[in-house]
């Protein structure tokens, strides 16, 4: 009956009310879907996901640790709420407490002692079921580590190049030496303020150049204070350049020397032209009147570098110019901070007649410079940072010097010498008076330092002085007539240029200079009479001569035939 009354209801119904039924009917069953699937998932949730165990279990039970420690992981399986603790602050655990199966994570710090270490990790569960992991961990050997052991470098490169640095991890402290001088080694800062656990330090390491043309080496020795073994370091430096007797040789020279002192003027030497074309140089020619031999033709004959920066000194390629005649060096960087030690290496030149080395910073000459006496004729070492005129240069020793030059040899400007030492050139009185007794000097320049007291006198028949004669007289003409008469010193006779100005001295200017024969080309008022301004002397006396003359008609009045010969003012300015 329903049936057919369903089907009788549906035949009369229409056809858009029969669609709406049928839409409504689909969304009724898929909400239902909907529901069914969320009941579901919810009862899922609120399921307990921990597993039931019985007992309380732990998978480790001894960990061994490095020194430089460690992360383990530990598993624990627990029917019951459980926590762990650690006895020491170096061993931690991550979670710390948990229930059922866990993973746990043990950290181990760093070791802090040479001394093997041990502790442990207590589990306690809700059933005060206990369970522990030991954790044993090495100690730290006493160790130094560089991390190089074998270092090479350069023959040669900039000053402020010319250093290593190595990293070194350690955790004792150690000094470190060296067996070669060309190596010095910088103080190193330590803190060892994590005990054993070692610490990176860096150790810098300066080194000279090599100018051998074979490799060197050197070891490098960290010595531990107390704990541990020594260590070592290998350096290895490559070979200087091979320099040949030739003139390809000096070409090389030249150029090592160049690099070597740090040369910053521009167009000096060049690789693109031929030597003879570098402005620093000039060489020997077959028509030199002064040529050693035929093997010099095409060498170097002169050497001129102005202007570096050198530490060193001169490089001692210079003994491979075997045929200078004349060498300069000039203008060195901070010169008045320098302390340089000329090297030994200049005194084997044989030809060389003129050495000039000025505004260097040099401090003393070598052992063997008297072996240039044979052949030098010129000495100028002005401007430098000698504080007493140097030993070996004397009249014996340099038999054929004409001209010495020792000008400004200050390392400061100082206008009072009380409480003061080590400012700049200072001269003995007796080392003065050898000066002035050297009668084959031409020139004798002494301006610009700091010596004292008087210019020496002397007395005719003492330390060989002797009187002008009348041979004197026939090789000047009548003009030494009053040097006769009155028997003067006769105290450097060939002097044409004496120059003592701005030092701080005092007292009476001597007859013997007074009434010079070459006075008057030695300009006396400027050079001679002119001490340092407003200078006080160590004695604390203001300095300046006592007798300067207010003009020079004194000394043509005993030098009449030289009136005609010179032109000068009447009255000194």
């Amino acid at each position: 009956m329903y049936t057919t009354l369903h089907r009788i209801s549906r035949a009369a119904m229409p056809l858009t009310w029969t669609k709406r039924l049928a839409t409504t009917m689909k969304k009724t069953y898929i909400l239902f879907v909907i529901l069914t699937i969320a009941v579901l998932g919810f009862a899922s949730c609120h399921k307990d996901p921990t597993p039931t165990y019985k007992g309380f279990e732990v998978d480790d039970t001894q960990i061994e640790a490095e020194a430089h420690g460690c992360k383990h992981t530990v598993t624990i399986r627990s029917e019951s709420e459980w926590v762990a603790q650690s006895e020491e602050p170096w061993l931690m655990i991550s979670p710390a407490n948990g229930r059922g199966e866990v993973e746990c994570t043990i950290r181990v710090d760093s070791s802090l002692t040479y001394d093997k270490r041990s502790s442990k990790i207590r589990f306690m569960s809700a059933g005060n079921l206990l369970k522990e992991i030991e954790v044993v961990q090495d100690g730290f050997e006493p160790s130094i580590a560089p991390q190089s052991e074998e270092i090479t470098i350069d023959a040669y490169k900039k000053r402020d190049d010319r250093w290593v640095e190595v990293e070194i991890s350690t955790n004792v402290e150690f000094t470190a030496t060296t067996d070669a001088e060309w190596l010095s080694i910088n103080e190193h800062t330590l803190n060892l303020d994590r005990g054993a656990r070692p610490r990176a330090t860096r150790l810098r390491i300066d080194w000279k150049m090599n100018s051998d043309p074979q490799t060197r080496e050197a070891i490098i020795t960290l010595q531990p204070e107390s704990l541990g073994e020594p260590t070592t370091i290998a350096i290895r430096q490559q070979a200087g350049p091979l320099i040949e007797d030739s003139r390809a040789g000096d070409s090389l020279a030249v150029v090592t020397i160049y690099n070597k002192m740090e040369c910053w003027a521009d167009n000096v030497i060049s690789d693109k032209s031929p030597m003879d074309r570098w402005e620093c140089l000039r060489l020997w020619d077959a028509d030199d009147e002064s040529l050693p031999s035929k093997e010099a033709i095409g060498r170097v004959r002169d050497l001129d570098m102005s202007y570096f920066n050198t530490e060193d000194g001169v490089p001692v390629e210079v003994k491979h110019l075997k045929y200078l005649e004349t060498l300069s060096f000039f203008g060195n960087v901070n010169t008045m901070l320098k302390s340089i030690d000329l090297c030994p290496e200049i005194a084997t030149l044989n030809y060389l007649k003129a050495l000039r080395v000025g505004a260097m910073g040099v401090v003393s000459l070598p052992s063997n410079f008297a072996e240039l006496g044979d052949t030098l004729e010129e000495l100028d070492l002005n401007s430098n940072n000698f504080n007493t005129i140097p030993k070996v240069i004397t009249r014996d020793n340099f038999p054929h010097l004409r001209s010495l030059n020792l000008t400004a040899n200050r390392r400061s400007s100082v206008s009072d010498l009380r409480n003061t030492s080590g400012v700049g050139l200072q001269v003995e009185s007796d080392a003065l008076r050898r000066l002035f007794l050297w009668e084959e000097l031409e020139e004798l320049a002494l301006s610009y330092n700091y010596i004292e007291g008087s210019i020496p006198d002397f007395t005719v028949g003492r330390d060989g002085v002797r009187a002008y004669s009348a041979e004197d007289v026939r090789e000047h003409g009548d003009t030494l007539n009053y040097a006769v008469e009155h028997e003067l010193p006769r105290i450097l006779p060939n002097m044409r240029s004496l120059r003592i100005n701005l030092n701080f001295m005092t007292g009476r200017l001597p007859d013997w200079l007074l009434y010079h024969p070459h006075l008057m080309e030695w300009g006396a008022e400027t050079l001679i009479y002119t001490q340092q301004e407003k200078g006080i002397d160590s004695n604390g006396n203001e300095v300046g001569f006592d007798n300067v003359p207010l003009s020079q008609e004194y000394y043509f009045e005993a030098y009449p035939l030289l009136r005609d010969r010179y032109e000068f003012n009447d009255t000194m300015e």
